[in-house]
């Protein structure tokens, strides 16, 4: 049997597949973020990362021997990281991604430093709140006893994957997706973390997702059950096990997740470079990506709902509700990378109320995936279907609208997640990925997907609005 584990912001989840790719059970463990000040972002590694995974473990070995699991793979929260001494416990919480806007000095210095022309040649674009490097710097400034005592600087899903191995490495999507892969030497960016007064031995070296990064050590595997020897799948970000739990992983394919926050994947067959995405290599190795992550999703949707006390029922879409929001209350990522940035609400009238409110909250993420899209298609053409997954992919009404905005056919993933794809690496331990994905449980699995096409009329009205969405925000950014 294959176990993928999958670190989300907010729960970790797991997913078991016997030897014929059939999902045996899943599992689920909540997670908990806090904030200690404001725009600070936390996890605690310890509490919720391993002790998560275990519980996990736990949950889905119930009625399975865990001395059958054949090999693993865990995926990351993308860009989150832990600095942990040489026993890789964790000296400090782990740092969220770009929702963690605290280095924002460091990122400016940085960028300053170096220059953009530089860093997009080197990184693939400037610093953003998304970066580690500034994060770490931030640690060196602000917790220097931290920072001298970390042995490493890893990832969430190496963080476990590291306990139960003794092995440090980032993958190399991740590392890009982060900046801390440097396109002209394909390593780690050495100098330019030297030059940022920075300790290069404390980053660990980079890793394929599909390589083994490890094999279970004799202590892990009295501490979890698992059997001594079995090979660890190095694995990547969340978004790239969500694209191969659903099979977009080639060129041409493109992966929305609506999770805590919006994620898009966009898989080529040449190397770009764009602002405002995160360049780099996809999982196979010889395609390449341009990624994005937004602020907003779930957790934006959600305050909006608390704020107002309001929820659309329903899965039809009415049109355009004229109301324009900017979804910024953590601030802007792709494609402006702005922390400065805020929410905005633009159009309303004394007719309008506050379902009206709450629907123009989801033509808000609507708006960004159809921004996202125009700008990757001035390097590629970009497909006229999308696949999407996570937890707001339930909400019918969001993937009408999303499907209205932007024009495309909307292909639902409902009943996998990145944990799916996690078991799916898990497997390529043993077998061919070519052999795994002709399994006919595979095939059936990622052939469940329910389409959701766009209503051309309404489209034609949405893009007033969408162009609207682009132009409000280049009116007010110098005012943040």
């Amino acid at each position: 049997m294959y176990l993928g584990v999958d670190m989300g912001t907010s729960s970790i989840k797991a997913t078991l597949l016997d030897e014929k790719g059939n999902i045996a059970v899943r599992s689920r463990v909540e997670s908990v973020v806090v904030s200690p000040e404001e725009g600070s972002f936390e996890v605690e590694a310890e509490k919720n990362w391993w002790l998560g995974f275990r519980k996990a473990l736990e949950s889905i070995c119930i009625d399975n021997d865990v001395k059958r699991i054949k090999a693993l793979c865990i995926s990351s929260v993308c860009g989150t990281f832990v600095p942990v001494d040489n026993e890789l416990r964790p000296l400090y919480n782990a740092i969220l991604y770009g929702i963690d806007t605290r280095a924002t000095d460091q990122i400016e210095r940085l960028n300053s430093s170096f220059g953009k022309e530089y860093l997009k040649n080197h990184l693939g674009g400037e610093f953003t709140t998304h970066s580690v490097i500034p994060k770490t710097l931030w640690l060196k400034e602000n917790r220097q006893e931290i920072y001298e005592k970390t042995f490493r600087f890893v990832e969430s899903n190496n963080f476990v994957s590291g306990r139960l191995t003794g092995k440090t490495a980032w993958d190399f999507p991740t590392a890009a997706g982060t900046r801390l892969l440097d396109f002209v030497t394909q390593g780690l960016p050495r100098e330019i973390i030297r030059k940022a007064g920075l300790d290069e031995n404390k980053f660990p070296g980079l890793s394929w997702p599909l390589s083994i990064v490890g094999r279970v050590k004799a202590s892990s595997s009295r501490e979890t059950g698992l059997k001594e020897g079995i090979p660890v799948v190095a694995g990547a970000c969340d978004i790239n096990g969500e694209a191969m739990a659903c099979g977009g992983i080639n060129p041409g394919d493109l992966v929305v997740v609506f999770g805590s926050t919006t994620s898009t994947l966009f898989t080529t067959k040449g190397f770009h470079l764009l602002d405002g995405f995160a360049p780099g290599v996809s999982i196979l190795e010889g395609t390449y990506r341009l990624g994005a992550a937004t602020s907003s999703g779930g957790r934006f949707v959600g305050w909006i709902k608390d704020l107002l006390q309001s929820e659309i029922t329903g899965e039809k879409d009415e049109g355009p509700t004229g109301i324009i929001i900017l979804p910024y209350i953590d601030g802007a990522r792709a494609p402006y990378d702005n922390p400065s940035a805020r929410g905005v609400i633009f159009g309303l009238q004394k007719t309008d109320d506050r379902n009206k409110i709450f629907k123009a909250s989801l033509e808000s993420l609507g708006y960004e995936i159809d921004l996202l899209i125009r700008k990757l298609e001035t390097v590629s053409d970009v497909p006229n279907n999308i696949h999407v997954l996570g937890g707001m992919a339930a909400s019918r009404l969001l993937l009408q609208i999303v499907a209205n905005i932007t024009g495309r056919e909307i292909h639902v993933h409902g009943d996998i997640d990145a944990s799916y794809g996690d078991a799916i690496m898990a497997m390529t331990a043993d077998h061919d990925y070519s052999d795994i994905a002709k399994l006919d449980s595979v095939k059936e699995q990622r052939g469940k997907a329910i389409r959701i096409s766009p209503d051309l009329e309404l489209h034609s009205k949405y893009r007033v609005f969408s162009q609207k969405f682009e132009t409000l925000y280049s009116s007010v950014k110098d005012i943040f």
